[in-house]
């Protein structure tokens, strides 16, 4: 009887908690080119929007993601006065926010690595933006072999030549790859090791979902008792 009183009450947690899956609400863009995708450490899976306009603020939602999914922005740019990458992420689920210049982002140069994509010899085209499949060869590249970086930090969301992106908070920074040690990798014409991936890590379970795996495996172990 206690079991089956803990089985019930079990079940009345896993059924109080929300729904699988998050919500996102992306405000971002890119100078020049960039498509967002969702995918686990070496993939993508889910293909969430892109644009080619960076006067524009793109809103891209995504909706139902694993919460341990990444979120992946792969970037191309003209090389030519400016580069860079603004926006601000929301999990609406979790309530949780990140702009651009934040430490949880990371980077991927996969400009720096074409020969062992089989893409190469480079340099990557200029304003070219690489697909799905070759997105998902430089993503499992990079976590295979470690090689996922810190980016580069310019400017906060207002500083010329782009001046204010609406939508996109203030304390967002444009970020790009630092491939020459620039004191601002997104002012001046440069290829910095293009194109690039960007990313941040999946969500780690939360405390409340911890605590009912926990009882699952009281109410396992008590009913391999009984």
């Amino acid at each position: 009887m206690k079991a089956h009183l803990l089985i019930a009450a079990a079940a009345s947690l896993a059924a109080a908690l929300p729904a699988a899956g998050d919500d996102w609400l992306i405000n971002m863009t890119v100078d020049n080119r960039f498509d967002v995708y969702f995918g686990t450490p070496t993939a993508t899976n889910f293909y969430a929007g892109g644009g080619n306009n960076w006067t524009v603020t793109y809103t891209i939602t995504a909706t139902g993601r694993a919460a341990t999914d990444y979120l992946y922005v792969a970037t191309a740019s003209d090389r030519a006065v400016a580069q860079g990458f603004i926006g601000e992420f929301t999990n609406t689920t979790t309530n949780l926010t990140t702009v651009t210049g934040d430490a949880i982002w990371e980077v991927f140069p996969a400009g720096a690595y074409l020969t062992q994509l089989g893409l190469g010899p480079g340099p990557w085209p200029t304003n070219v933006q690489p697909t799905q499949a070759q997105v998902d060869l430089a993503i499992a590249y990079a976590t295979i072999n470690n090689l996922w970086v810190t980016p580069g930090n310019g400017g906060i969301n207002g500083v010329s030549p782009w001046g204010a992106r609406p939508g996109i908070s203030p304390n967002a920074r444009w970020i790009w790859h630092n491939a020459n040690n620039a004191p601002d990798p997104t002012i001046g014409g440069f290829n910095h090791d293009e194109f690039l991936v960007f990313r941040i890590a999946g969500a780690v379970p939360t405390p409340g979902a911890l605590a009912l795996l926990g009882m699952g495996g009281l109410v396992a172990a008590r009913r391999r008792r009984d």
